[in-house]
């Protein structure tokens, strides 16, 4: 079964389900509207974070390109100076004026350098506030010199400082080596300038001769600390960065950061582990782990994008382009506007439901005032005068009608059972003739004496106080769940066990006989006359049905057990008692009450002996001196059926001395006194027929 299957076979009510109905349909089109905008926009914002990172990475590699290319073209074309392998490197002031000329062009340029063969070395650099400085090693000298010259920003020497203390040769350093080995350009690995503890890299080209061999090498110094300045002027949303790295997992240029860390007495660049930031750092790691140029990863719940891209071929070295960003820094206030306008649409929500609440409320309520009214029809409980108005033309019509409906049952209710209209509707058997066999319990009552009470009585009395006596009888009948069945003039025909199934339907009889009773007693002080009667009560198969023509029909009981029940009702005229039940009621209802067995009889109409009990009383409720004596009258009983006689007779007599107006003993004494008189011939059988004795 489908879950939209199960969901419609569950009842609710009107109320319920338009409220349901309009709530499922406004959170609906609110989740589908909010939802669709919401991916909508991210994906556009995503898309514009994606443009914008590529934005990013072609800045950075233009600006990088840009700023490092100088350094490479200067190095070649100063490595094609005519005639620079003839001149002397160490007196060579147009030389000097030269360098100092390439660094004053470009700014990212911070020193231009040239180391012979023989281990000369010319190096001008460029300080911060714009001055000079130029040193050069001449290994000519029988003592190898290094002389420093300071010029100031005009061009003026300020001091000179001459040393031999030295131990720098430039054909050791790794841009001489570099060039000197490849033939071409070469840039070296990023490091630390000696002379300021910047991070830079130099750019190398071997000086040649005529015969292609080696005379030196030019070299031109670039730091890398502008890169990092540049890089913190690209805002990637609020927090993103952008950084360049080698593949040695040093950190060539970073916004905010100092690239340059202690390394014992030197030092040496920050790598990229190192660094306080640990969603970079986690970026680079997942890069490694899984490279991608473009992804995402979340870190500590926090999801981020990130980019890296490898600089193109120009570099003799491996350099690349990472850019990270949180996610929120695009869709984050996407998010927001997202939560309040999902906020908002809550608040319109929740008042759209209040409204759908009360307009259901004031169309539901009615229709549930008129199911109660129905159901209360339904189960024949037509006491209710109750007027339902509404605004819908319909339901006020239904409400008329079901008025008027009300009012026509309330006249037909007087004519039937209407126990047994409430039952029949309960059981939900349609009606049609015919009937079934069930077990049931069918109870006879009967005013002792009736015709002779009527001929002293006025009609009108008469009428009345039979009314009075036919109702309290019934009303006892259905308060134990038992239907009248029909009045026969001063008798009544009740039944339990259908049309609905019913547990312990004898000892509702039983009950119900016990109530008529004690009935019967405040009835009988409130008039003038006395109507004693007589119950009868018999348990067993039943023919129950409708019964009569197809236009008008009787839900009613035949058959042997309410035959049987009639006979029984009449045998307590013989046996001075009031309520007499069959065998099968006393066997289904001994265990809360107390019986009397009184004879073993045969009925007029039926040839199988039946067992007669007297209904004594309710366990607890029998004074003990009565079920002492009814304790001693079943041992007579038993001794007169074991023909024991004479024993029987003895206990009947005693019994009539405390009872003496108690007929079963007056019976049962005689009974022993003729038998022992008059014993009987062949087999013997305590049965007795009922309607000989009658009749003498």
């Amino acid at each position: 079964m489908s879950a939209f299957e199960w969901l419609s076979g569950i009842k609710r009510t009107l109320q319920v389900n338009i409220l349901v109905a309009f709530t499922t349909l406004l959170i609906t089109t609110v989740l589908i509207i909010v939802t669709y905008t919401y991916q909508q926009n991210t994906a556009a914002v995503l898309t514009l974070a994606d443009d914008l990172i590529d934005q990013i990475n072609n800045n950075v590699l233009e600006r990088t390109t840009n700023y490092l290319a100088p350094a490479a073209q200067m190095a070649q074309t100063s490595a094609q100076i005519p005639d620079i392998s003839g001149q002397s490197l160490v007196n060579n002031e147009e030389l000097q004026e030269y360098g100092e000329e390439v660094i004053r062009q470009y700014p990212q340029l911070s020193g231009f350098f040239i180391g012979n063969k023989n281990g000369d070395f010319v190096f001008t650099k460029r300080d911060t506030d714009g001055s000079v400085d130029i040193q050069v090693i001449d290994r000519s000298l029988e003592i190898p010199e290094r002389t420093w010259t300071y010029r100031n920003i005009t061009g003026s020497i300020e001091s000179v400082e001459t040393t031999t203390d030295f131990t720098y040769d430039p054909r050791q350093r790794p841009w001489y080596s570099g060039a000197a080995e490849s033939g071409n350009q070469y840039w070296t690995d990023i490091y630390i300038f000696f002379t300021d503890q910047k991070p830079g890299i130099t750019a190398a080209y071997p000086i040649k001769d005529d015969q292609e061999e080696l005379i030196g090498v030019i070299g031109i110094d670039v730091a890398l600390d502008e890169l990092s300045n540049f890089l913190k002027t690209q805002k990637i949303g609020e927090n993103g960065v952008a950084f360049i790295i080698n593949e040695n997992e040093e950190l060539v240029a970073f916004p905010d950061t100092e690239l340059a860390t202690a390394d014992g007495e030197s030092f040496r660049p920050v790598q990229i582990s190192e660094l306080e930031i640990d969603w970079v750092t986690a970026a680079y790691d997942q890069f490694v782990a899984d490279p991608q140029e473009r992804f995402e990863f979340e870190l500590d719940g926090q999801l981020y994008i990130a980019s890296f891209i490898e600089f193109p071929a120009g570099l003799d070295t491996f350099w690349q382009i990472g850019v990270v960003v949180p996610r929120d820094d695009f869709v984050g206030p996407i998010k927001r506007t997202n939560q309040i306008t999902l906020m908002i649409s809550m608040a319109i929500l929740a008042l759209a439901i209040l409204s759908v609440l009360l307009i259901s409320r004031s169309i539901s309520r009615p229709i549930v005032k008129l199911t109660v009214e129905t159901e209360k029809i339904k189960s024949f409980n037509l006491a209710s005068n109750e007027e339902i108005n509404s605004p819908i033309n319909e339901v006020h019509a239904l409400s008329e009608s079901i008025s008027s409906m009300r009012t026509s049952l309330r006249a037909f209710k007087k004519y039937v059972p209407a126990e047994l209209v409430r039952q029949l509707v309960n059981s939900g058997e349609e009606a049609q003739l015919g009937g079934s066999k069930k077990e049931m319990t069918i109870l006879f009552t009967d005013i002792i004496g009736f015709t002779t009470i009527t001929e002293n009585m006025v009609p009108e009395a008469l009428m009345l106080q039979l009314s009075s006596y036919l109702g309290d009888m019934a009303t006892v009948v259905m308060k134990n769940e038992g239907t009248v069945d029909k009045y026969m003039g001063d008798g009544i025909m009740a039944f339990w066990g259908a049309p609905l199934e019913q547990k312990n339907h004898a000892l509702r009889a039983c009950h119900a006989a016990l109530g008529m009773r004690h009935a019967l007693s405040k009835f009988n002080q409130n008039w003038e006359v006395s109507f004693p009667t007589r119950i009868g009560i018999h348990t067993g198969e039943t023919l129950v049905g409708n019964m009569g023509s197809t236009e008008r029909m009787n839900y009613t009981v035949v058959g042997d057990s309410v035959n049987l029940t009639s006979r029984l009702e009449g045998a307590n005229n013989f046996y001075g008692t009031d309520i007499l039940v069959s065998q099968e009621t006393y066997d289904q209802a001994k265990s809360e009450f107390y019986f009397r067995p009184l004879d073993i009889v045969t009925v007029k109409g039926r040839s199988t002996p039946v067992s007669l009990y007297e209904l004594v009383g309710l366990h607890g409720q029998v004074e003990q001196k009565r079920l002492d004596m009814i304790k001693q009258f079943i041992i007579g009983f038993n001794a007169y059926i074991a023909q024991d006689w004479a024993d029987g007779q003895a206990i009947f007599e005693q019994i009539r001395q405390e009872y003496p107006d108690d007929r079963p003993t007056e019976i049962y004494l005689k009974r022993c006194i003729h038998l022992q008189k008059f014993p009987p011939e062949g087999n013997w059988e305590p049965v007795t027929h009922l309607s000989a004795y009658i009749a003498k």
